[in-house]
Formats: structure tokens, C-alpha cells, sequence
């Protein structure tokens, strides 16, 4: 579990977008949380890291960093943690 997600390894997420929603778990993957969206994408070794689900939400700002360019401050879970069931 990390202390920032408060997820564990087989922990549920659902994630959310324009073509609808799809569920997955949560899994470890060279040390790092994430998920295998298929079969095929984890035979490929092609990982989605929750550090990648982060964006631009409620209480997000734009910011900008001369040296770095525009990024996003105070960004948000683009996730939604599901019940685990017993």
C-alpha cells in the first residue's frame, strides 16, 4: 500500500471515460502500482503506473515553471477505488 492511494496489490479501480467505464486490478509491476488493461498487454509488458492517472480536476490549477514549462498543480485521482469484497 502507499500512504498517497491508500491502495493495495488486488485492489479494485474503476476508471472512467467518454466510451464508458472499465474496472481493473491493481497489481505490482517491477516495483510499482498499476495495471494490465489485457492478457495481451501484460504479455507485451505494457504497465499503466497510477502515477499516469493523475490530472486535471476539482481544485487543480494550471502552473507554469520557466525551465519546465506548464504543468498541473494540486492534481487529482482520475480513478475511483471500488469496495473490496470480504
Amino acid at each position: 500500500m502507499t500512504r498517497e492511494t491508500g491502495l493495495f496489490e488486488g485492489d479494485r479501480i474503476r476508471i472512467e471515460s467518454r466510451f464508458g467505464s472499465e474496472d481493473y486490478t491493481i497489481e505490482v509491476f517491477r516495483d510499482c502500482l498499476g495495471y494490465f488493461e489485457t492478457d495481451q498487454h501484460r504479455t507485451a509488458g505494457d504497465f499503466t503506473p497510477l502515477s499516469e492517472l493523475y490530472g486535471f480536476g476539482a481544485g487543480s490549477e494550471h502552473g507554469y515553471l520557466s525551465n519546465h514549462g506548464e504543468y498541473i498543480k494540486n492534481p487529482v485521482a482520475l480513478w475511483m477505488q471500488l469496495p473490496r469484497s470480504k
